[in-house]
């Protein structure tokens, strides 16, 4: 009897390191271990980079913002809100990747990817810049419209994030030119997508701003309403006469 005990003892001693190993195992038919993130890039790769390109530098659309730059999202709500919505035409993943999937592709994005800070930005610097580089064919009022003899419309701005923005301008989707450091730097793309988002919901002084259509509409509003009030006073003076 104390043989068979000790060589009892002896099996679990010896069995002891594989119990721990078992243990310290992640359970793969229970609670799902976290994926790291590597494999955010790995799902980022095989799912999103045939529109996203493989550094979120966005694929070439041919007017509208199709396949977004992503290198200036640094927000993981809207990267997760984007896969479990799909905006746009971009597909629904939250049938196809858990939520842990999710989130270690939104901290991918915004921790890898996003490279242009968003940060040092000026207003009024922004106008500036915006007015000579942008409102020949997004308009001053960021309304857009359309580019002449190109058959194609200049997309609004006034849905588009400062990061949308922001990846537009280094990106340059269809028509649009490519804006790199040398021609604006960071800072001061920084600026014009804070005069975008500033202009999407401009202070209104009174009066009604004609959907922004700018000051050439607004000014021909004016002489129309001129010339009917002098045919109106014309008229009622003729008829005075009489």
């Amino acid at each position: 009897m104390v043989k068979r005990g000790r060589l009892d003892w002896q099996r679990l001693r010896m069995s002891a390191p594989l119990l721990v190993a078992i243990a310290a195992t992640p359970c793969i038919h229970g609670q799902q271990a976290k994926p790291s993130a590597s494999e955010g890039e790995v799902i980022f790769q095989q799912q999103c980079a045939k529109c996203h390109g493989d550094r979120g530098q966005g694929r070439s659309a041919l007017v509208s913002i199709a396949g977004p730059n992503l290198q200036a999202e640094h927000d993981t709500g809207k990267v997760l809100t984007a896969i479990y919505t799909g905006p746009s035409h971009m597909p629904i993943f939250s049938y196809l990747l858990s939520v842990p999937q999710a989130n270690a592709v939104a901290k991918y994005v915004t921790q890898s990817l996003a490279v242009i800070p968003l940060t040092g930005g000026n207003l009024s610097e922004g106008g500036e810049l915006f007015r000579v580089y942008c409102a020949s064919c997004h308009r001053t009022a960021v309304r857009g419209g359309p580019l002449a003899f190109t058959g194609v419309n200049a997309p609004q701005l006034t849905n588009k994030s400062r990061a949308l923005i922001a990846g537009a301008i280094r990106w340059g989707p269809g028509p649009m030119p490519k804006f790199p450091p040398a021609v604006l730097s960071d800072e001061q793309v920084a600026s014009v997508a804070d005069y975008v988002s500033y202009m999407q919901h401009p202070p209104n002084p009174g009066g009604r701003p004609l959907h922004f259509i700018g000051p050439v509409a607004e000014g021909l509003a004016a002489w129309v309403f001129l010339f009917l009030v002098l045919g109106g006073t014309m008229w009622i003076e003729k008829g005075g006469e009489g």
